[in-house]
């Protein structure tokens, strides 16, 4: 059953139920027209923003349903659609130039979230918005492919670093960004649910990127999807990554699903799993058996991880939770790294070489605007700023 705590994301309102529609096909079986009279085209083109599916509606509305939609909002999506297709196209050389050349120096590199989706399971790339190029190494790895794309002129993005605040850093060029990560997850509740090596030996290549495009399996993808939509929950929603999900069940079959979901108790995610199922399954009829999840569901104990299941948990709440998955003395480190970022980062946000460096911490913690807005961790332990989380796609 779905989570109590969750019931604010099923579909309520009359965008959602078009969305539903047009998304799922319902209005095709059912010969109902997709588009309502009574819809407000601003709002329908705001819901697509916030939940990323402009180019997979274009995708997914056969002609005449498209010819129904008012034409502001056609011309939105083709926008939409258009933009997205070249910042494809920019993303895919940027792939073709940076990973034989991590390959080269033996830096095993993963590709992870919407670039191997959109390759491996929408019929057009295009069709799976993403902004970013999310990547994963092994820790050691880390500081050799960022300066790897700082050579190639990336510039990497303000931020706090440290062991446990932080598990990822951004680097940009143009309209380009890569999304280093070190660890699947900037929260250690979900940081060690996946091990990379693991991965590595169980990845499937992507060749319409060129060589060293690597992905992790789909079994894995399906795992990260999951705690990652777990874990955005609680201050983000978006059905970009509900439908990731939706397209990797639907390829199951019965003996798959009772494994991935038998490997999701051992990792002690099967909740945060069989949620993001459910939801799915309300949202576009996801497929998967009952039976299984739900006899799993009644042998499994307690997880920590299903806590963070609910539309609405504090900063404080999540940092809770947070500390309860780090030993005594990780969460020592994570308070120091918290409360003490580095001078490097102080100077940088600031626009300050000379004042005293105390006085610079003080101003942080007095939530004291900086000259260069920060990019802020993107999971539970976010910089006490008070910042919003950085989006991932």
């Amino acid at each position: 059953m779905l989570p109590t705590a969750l019931t604010p994301l099923l579909p309520s309102t009359p965008v959602d139920r078009f969305l539903q529609r047009a998304l799922t096909g319902q209005s095709e079986a059912r010969g109902a027209a997709v588009w309502d009279a009574g819809l407000s085209a601003t709002e329908v083109m705001a819901a697509l923003q916030t939940h990323r599916l402009g180019p997979l509606l274009c995708a997914r509305l056969p002609s005449d349903a498209w010819d129904s939609l008012p034409d502001e909002l056609q011309a939105w999506l083709k926008s939409r659609g258009r933009a997205q297709a070249l910042l494809d196209v920019q993303q895919m050389l940027a792939l073709r130039e940076l990973l034989p050349l991590a390959q080269a120096q033996g830096r095993p590199v993963l590709l992870l979230k919407g670039i191997p989706m959109s390759y491996r399971h929408y019929p057009e790339p295009h069709h799976r918005v993403k902004t970013d190029v999310d990547v994963l190494v092994r820790p050691s790895d880390a500081a050799g492919l960022m300066a790897l794309l700082e050579s190639l002129g990336y510039t990497r993005s303000l931020g706090v670093t440290g062991q446990l605040i932080n598990r990822q850093a951004t680097l940009a060029r143009g309209d380009v960004a890569f999304d280093v990560h070190w660890s699947l997850s900037n929260t250690a509740v979900f940081a060690h649910v996946l091990n990379f090596d693991a991965m590595w030996h169980d990845r499937t290549d992507l060749p319409a990127l060129g060589a060293g495009a690597y992905a992790p399996s789909d079994e894995d993808l399906f795992l990260h999807a999951c705690f990652h939509l777990a874990l955005h929950i609680g201050y983000e929603f978006a059905l970009v990554w509900l439908y990731d999900i939706h397209l990797l069940a639907s390829l199951w079959t019965p003996d798959a699903a009772e494994r991935i979901l038998q490997r999701a108790r051992r990792l002690r995610i099967l909740r945060v799993c069989l949620a993001c199922l459910q939801l799915s399954r309300v949202w576009f009829g996801t497929p998967y058996p009952d039976d299984v999840g739900a006899a799993l569901a009644r042998s499994t104990g307690p997880e920590l991880s299903a806590q963070i299941l609910a539309c609405h948990l504090s900063r404080w709440k999540r940092l809770q939770l947070e500390l309860l998955a780090l030993s005594w003395r990780e969460r020592l480190r994570l308070l120091y790294e918290m409360g003490f970022p580095s001078e490097a980062y102080l100077r940088q946000r600031y626009a300050d070489t000379t004042t005293w460096l105390p006085w610079l911490h003080i101003r942080r913690w007095l939530g004291r605007p900086g000259v260069v807005s920060p990019v802020e961790p993107g999971g539970a332990t976010a910089d006490i700023d008070g910042k919003a989380h950085k989006n991932e796609y």
